[in-house]
């Protein structure tokens, strides 16, 4: 009888224990970063991510062992540095399975279209018993083609389109699902939902394109109740967000009908 083991992933990353850091200022650097955790336990590695060399307001801190971790989710999550108040969450290791190449995009290369026929050229030999060094070639064209024949044998035109008339189904401004615009590319779901860490909130998704996954710049949360999505709404509309020198777009989405939260458009109100 044989017995079924399970693989478990293989973690590649030299330091698995590590906690995500998020809400830092631009300001912060990976040495401040080290000295603020280090009341917690032996700080193996600190790392602010970087565009270039402007930071992206968040990092990575690493410790010892997973119980580092857990005390330093306990201590330091939503205290202040350098006169914010940031978010630590444990953070997952890298593995192998996450190196995965992505899957290739579909060419897009055109196939070549077919050659058009061309005039065919017949060699004749003279049969008059003269030379056959002599040899004539003549072009025969299609005498018996006319203009007409000739004219649709050319590419045609595709016929015009009738443009009809956009009926717009009325709709609502949803009761619990805020739009947020104007976000910096590289924005993830996770970074997302940390700006809205004052507010009990559902979920939140960052929206990318369909064919190359790539952020559009825009995204969804979804909070626990209307109250919510009201005051989160007047905080930033008085106190507007800014994330990497780009001021946030907040405002409630729109919904196709009042029943229905769920299927949420990218209009604001």
């Amino acid at each position: 009888m044989s017995t079924i083991t399970e693989t478990k992933p293989t973690i590649v990353d030299q330091f698995p224990s590590k906690v995500f850091v998020g809400n830092l200022s631009f300001k912060t650097t990976d040495g401040q970063l080290k000295d603020f955790f280090s009341d917690v336990g032996d700080v193996k590695e600190a790392r602010i991510i970087t565009r270039g060399p402007r930071s992206l307001g968040y990092g990575f801190v690493a410790f010892a062992d997973d119980a580092t971790v857990n005390k330093a989710v306990e201590m330091k999550n939503q205290a202040e540095l350098e006169g914010r108040k940031i978010n630590v969450e444990s953070a997952r290791p890298m593995t192998e399975g996450a190196l995965e190449a992505r899957p290739a995009k579909p060419s897009t290369r055109r196939r070549r279209a077919p050659a058009k026929d061309r005039s065919k050229a017949r060699i004749d030999a003279p049969q008059d018993g003269s030379d056959s060094s002599q040899k004539q070639v003549k072009v025969e064209a299609s005498e018996d083609v006319k203009p007409s024949v000739r004219r649709q044998q050319q590419p045609r035109k595709s016929p015009r389109k009738v443009e009809q008339p956009i009926i717009k189904e009325e709709r609502t401004p949803s009761e619990t699902v805020v739009f947020v615009g104007n976000l910096p590319f590289s924005t993830t779901d996770e970074e997302l939902c940390n700006l809205f860490s004052g507010f009990s909130i559902s979920s939140a998704h960052v929206v990318v394109g369909q064919k190359n996954s790539r952020p559009k710049g825009f995204g969804f949360v979804t909070f626990a109740s209307h109250e919510d999505q009201t005051k989160a709404v007047e905080k930033f509309v008085n106190e507007p967000l800014t994330v990497n020198d780009r001021v946030l777009n907040i405002k409630a989405a729109f919904s196709e009908s009042p029943s229905a939260d769920s299927a949420v458009e990218a209009d604001t109100v």
